[in-house]
């Protein structure tokens, strides 16, 4: 709408209206008061009785008393009987004296809120400003907080919640506010605040708020008026507590309003829709906003005191009610008259006590008279707290779209304002997730469909369905008894993919009382059992108690969703040991891994469903089956938590499995899995390129983070799996193996020794041939079975090519200017390896060149020309041979010649002693991606196709 500039009226006062108006706020202060009184339990009276004298006076034998140097001093206070009646009913021998007192401490107390309004109820709390002098330092404000603690937790133990908060208003002014109770927001709004002051705020005793002489039409200039005011004298500054006018209300204020009820809204929507309303309703005048405050004020200086107009609550849905008028909309209107309605708490649907009609009751009944309300919806609101189900479930959905609609309109707010500074992207952004977490729908998601709507959704009877057709797997959920075929058209209560999401669905809810509610399968053959049924509860209930959630932590919804609570369930409705059983297989072997079970290496882990909970308080269920369903879950579940995230995820996944004999082993062996993955990864340094290996079945799968996630990569055979071992890696990279995974391997072993920066080789004697292995400074395995002769004939060999290698490599990083490439000397190892058996590592400290055999030198050298034809020199004992004279004859003649030079004509295997090879050979851009595995790999290739030429001659 069209912004129009406010012209400024010139000041003009009357005493004597002045004095009239003063009068008439007092009086409905005072009728308000006593209706504050009238509902109080007697103990409470006693309470509000004696509260301006606990402030007025130091005294040993009051509550609160804290000290007699405590500040002390009401303004223009006395007690009359009724408090020192009070009082002597605390303590008999109480006397009050009276003292001159120059300055007092204590300006004001006020009450805030629905007290004394129709919104009022016994369950209500109490928030006192108690109003205190400027120039108070700050030991003695605190002295008087603590007083005013003490006098909180006197009012506790009478079951009244009381809430008080120092107010001074030359502070208050200036923007700030200090606080005694944590209800406050740390970041008050100022206006919004004041508002609220001016409009419920109710004086119990001394100061009277200067506000009420300030006539509606000089509010925009408030301030000059407050001042001729004082300087005419038409009003004793020791009468009045000046908190203020209410100006125009800043963009970034209204925004943070509404941002904060938008939030509470999502646990407790009655609450705060009708105060979201009404910001929508300021947002439609913005930047010249009418508030509820200004109208209070327009109607008490136009005479109105009659306390049933003029109560904050009911204006503040007139209000609303005129805003929701204005744009048509029927829906909203019609929530935020049962929104109110449920404030109020006002059953009208009951017939009237005789002779004990409240005001309440009767303000309420002109209301629903006049919003046309028929005895039979009156009747269907008054039983909200027992609504079931459907009936919650509709009123949700009504409830989530107006939230969402308010929150879209808050972002074009947002989005509409020039000063950028005023709305802080960041707590929209908060909201959206808090939004998102609590409503939108997505696969596996468990939605919570009663956020304060009713107070038992609980059923005593419910029947699960399972469908198993074509295209129609799932559940369905349905209330009562419902047998199979028997459904008559009957609406399902819920439909799912999986059971567990049905099962938590129905705990998180509150659908379901672990020993009261009766769950019953169909058909007879469903192939879950109902005592796997009742263990999922029960461990529902276990992990879950009672499937209450807390609020999210503005804290962690500032941050990325995590894992919190978790239970992993295996195998629902699945016995893996049936299909050996049928086939008549018992177990013939020694292995009883679950992943690997029997002579078969059967896998009994089969299928998976998990349900999380996380820091934004959503519950979320996954299913996972077939071949790589425990890899899949797994990496699900540890990309709740990247590796650099500060922290792993929580330790100990809660594992179940209740469908075979083998039940239990399986969920331990499962469990064990992931407290192993996730201590490898997340305990310890150069985890953000650590590997992981573990078998299933025959199958190898190798994890390794991609960024910053854990995921794995499959391989069906040992041969492909060391392959893959022997990839370069981009820094050291150690690998953790699974105790069950390899154990008839050396490997095992050899990882557990890895170190980075070093070179190990390892070598196995099997029979006429060597198992070599090496582990390079990366963590690289390269493997080779060789011939073997002898110790140092296999020793000498690889000495000398890794020697030269690193000397290569180093001159490479060197000339690159990239420092040195620094590797420690290399160690070997023999495997020494007995079946059943621990592989031992034996060092070796011999030294290989002592030999008395000489040997010549083999050379490699290669190339890429423009054609991107690789071109190969070898030089044998100084001889040189090219590829570009022998072309494809190059390795026939280069064995032909070694083995021409061979005294005894033996064709034992050919060794290279040193290769040189052009980067793009070895599938490198710089020198710092080379590392030993590259040389490695291809001396195993060239060297394979030296001595199968060999082997032809």
């Amino acid at each position: 709408m069209a912004v129009v500039e406010q012209m400024k009226p010139r000041i003009e006062m009357d005493g004597v209206q002045l004095r009239h108006v003063q009068r008439r706020f007092m009086v409905i202060n005072q009728d308000r008061l006593k209706r504050v009184y009238a509902g109080l339990r007697d103990r409470h009276r006693l309470f509000l009785d004696l509260l301006p004298l606990l402030f007025h006076i130091n005294h040993p034998m009051l509550p609160g008393y804290l000290s007699s140097k405590a500040p002390a001093g009401l303004s223009d206070y006395k007690p009359n009987k009724r408090t020192l009646d009070a009082a002597r009913k605390l303590s008999k021998s109480f006397t009050y004296q009276q003292r001159s007192v120059r300055e007092h401490d204590v300006l004001a107390l006020y009450m805030m809120g629905s007290s004394g309004t129709i919104a009022y109820s016994r369950k209500s709390d109490f928030d006192i400003w108690v109003c205190i002098r400027h120039d108070m330092d700050r030991d003695a404000r605190e002295m008087l907080a603590q007083k005013a603690a003490n006098i909180e937790s006197w009012a506790a133990s009478m079951s009244l919640e009381v809430h008080f908060f120092l107010m001074d208003d030359v502070a208050f002014r200036a923007g700030e506010m200090d606080s005694l109770s944590s209800e406050s927001s740390g970041s008050a709004q100022h206006h919004l605040l004041l508002d609220e002051f001016y409009r419920t705020g109710l004086l119990i005793a001394g100061r009277y708020p200067i506000w009420w002489l300030v006539p509606p039409q000089y509010e925009v200039v408030y301030d000059d008026y407050v001042s001729q005011l004082l300087h005419k004298r038409f009003v004793n500054p020791k009468e009045v507590v000046d908190f203020g006018g209410l100006g125009e209300m800043p963009a970034g204020e209204f925004f943070g309003a509404t941002l904060w009820q938008l939030y509470k809204a999502v646990s407790s929507p009655y609450k705060s829709v009708l105060k979201i309303l009404l910001m929508e309703a300021y947002s439609d005048e913005y930047p010249h906003i009418r508030m509820l405050s200004h109208r209070f004020k327009e109607a008490v200086y136009g005479g109105e005191t009659n306390l049933d107009g003029l109560d904050p609550y009911v204006q503040m849905c007139r209000r609303v009610e005129e805003y929701l008028l204005e744009n048509g909309e029927l829906e909203r209107l019609e929530l935020a008259r049962r929104c109110f309605y449920f404030k109020i708490n006002e059953k009208m649907s009951r017939p009237d006590r005789r002779g004990n009609i409240s005001w309440r009751r009767e303000v309420m009944r002109e209301l629903v008279q006049e919003w046309g309300w028929s005895d039979g919806h009156l009747q269907l609101l008054d039983t909200r707290p027992q609504w079931k189900i459907q009936q919650v479930l509709e009123e949700r959905q009504i409830l989530v779209d107006a939230l969402r609609q308010s929150y879209q309109a808050l972002s074009e707010f947002a989005r509409g304002q020039d000063d950028d500074h005023t709305i802080d992207p960041a707590e929209l952004n908060l909201l959206g997730r808090r939004l998102y977490a609590a409503f939108e729908r997505k696969a596996g998601k468990v939605d919570l469909v009663n956020p304060g709507i009713s107070d038992d959704l609980s059923e005593d009877r419910l029947s699960l369905h399972q469908l198993n057709h074509p295209g129609q797997s799932g559940w369905v959920l349905y209330r009562g008894l419902v047998r199979s075929g028997e459904t008559g058209g009957q609406r399902p209560l819920k439909r799912g993919h999986s059971l567990v999401e049905i099962l938590a669905w129905c705990h998180f809810n509150h659908i379901t009382q672990s020993s009261l509610s009766m769950i019953s399968l169909h058909p007879e053959d469903c192939t879950v059992s109902s005592w796997e049924q009742r263990s999922v509860m029960d461990c529902l209930e276990d992990i879950f108690p009672r499937g209450r959630l807390a609020e999210p932590d503005l804290d962690a919804l500032a941050e990325p969703a995590r894992v919190a609570r978790n239970a992993l369930f295996i195998n629902l409705g699945v016995d893996p040991m049936a299909k050996l059983t049928r086939e008549g297989m018992q177990l013939v072997s020694s292995r009883t891994d679950a992943l690997s079970y029997g002579g078969r290496w059967e896998n009994l882990a089969i299928n998976f469903e998990l349900i999380i909970q996380t820091s934004w308080q959503e519950i979320l269920t996954f299913h996972y089956s077939g071949d790589h369903a425990l890899l899949d879950c797994l990496c699900d579940y540890l990309a709740w938590t990247p590796i650099d995230a500060g922290g792993p995820p929580p330790m100990g996944v809660n594992t179940f499995s209740f469908s075979s004999t083998r039940g239990a082993p399986i969920a331990n062996r499962i469990r064990d899995v992931f407290d192993q993955v996730t201590a490898w990864f997340y305990r310890g340094a150069e985890r953000g390129n650590a590997r992981y290996l573990l078998q299933v079945s025959h199958d190898y799968y190798l994890l390794q983070p991609e960024n910053g996630v854990p995921r794995y990569r499959h391989f069906k055979t040992y041969a492909a799996l060391l392959q893959e071992l022997a990839a370069p890696q981009e820094r050291f990279s150690p690998l953790g193996i699974d105790p069950s995974t390899l154990s008839d391997t050396p490997l095992p072993a050899l990882f557990q020794a890895n170190k980075p920066g070093r070179l190990q080789l390892f070598y196995q004697v099997d029979g006429p041939n060597a198992h070599v292995y090496v582990l390079d400074e990366k963590g690289s395995l390269f493997h080779q079975e060789v011939a073997f002769h002898d110790a140092l004939t296999l020793l000498t060999q690889f000495q000398r090519f890794l020697n030269k290698i690193q000397e290569r490599m180093n001159f490479l990083v060197q000339e690159a200017g990239k420092g040195e490439f620094n590797v420690a000397a290399i160690d070997y190892y023999q495997i020494h390896h007995r079946h059943g058996a621990e592989p031992r590592l034996e060092k070796q400290n011999i030294s290989p060149f002592k030999q008395s055999r000489s040997y010549f030198g083999v050379q490699v050298i290669g190339d890429v020309m423009d054609n991107n034809r690789s071109v190969f020199t070898m030089y044998c004992n100084e001889q040189e041979f090219s590829t570009l004279e022998y072309g494809e004859r190059l390795f026939e003649e280069v064995a032909r010649y070694i083995l021409s030079k061979r005294a005894s004509g033996q064709s034992y295997p050919i060794y290279i002693t040193d290769i040189d090879l052009a980067r793009n050979l070895l599938g490198v851009d710089t020198a710092q991606e080379l590392q030993t595995i590259h040389f490695l790999n291809y001396k195993k290739r060239i060297e394979q196709r030296l001595n199968d030429a060999l082997a032809k001659l």
